[in-house]
């Protein structure tokens, strides 16, 4: 991003999720990083991909829904975004 302006993690997520195929919609031990260089903001995301669909078609909706309520998860619905 030029000058670091409109950068966001979400953007990021969404640009690692597309290049991991069709049907992924969830990363599972993600990491992102960001690196601030002279006029330029990089941001990098790394996660295994998973698709949320394929697990509870594996494991029902209550053991997906299980899984999930062992794990720290972030939906859209669940994050803050905090402008300063």
């Amino acid at each position: 991003y030029f000058l670091g302006i409109g950068w966001n993690i979400k953007d990021g997520i969404d640009k690692a999720l597309e290049q991991a195929g069709p049907g992924f919609d969830m990363l599972v031990d993600g990491v992102v990083r960001y690196g601030s260089y002279p006029f330029i903001t990089e941001i990098k995301v790394e996660g295994t991909a998973v698709s949320s669909e394929k697990m509870v078609a594996e494991m029902g909706q209550e053991g997906f829904n299980k899984w999930l309520n062992g794990h720290q998860v972030t939906t859209a619905e669940t994050v803050k975004v905090i402008n300063e």
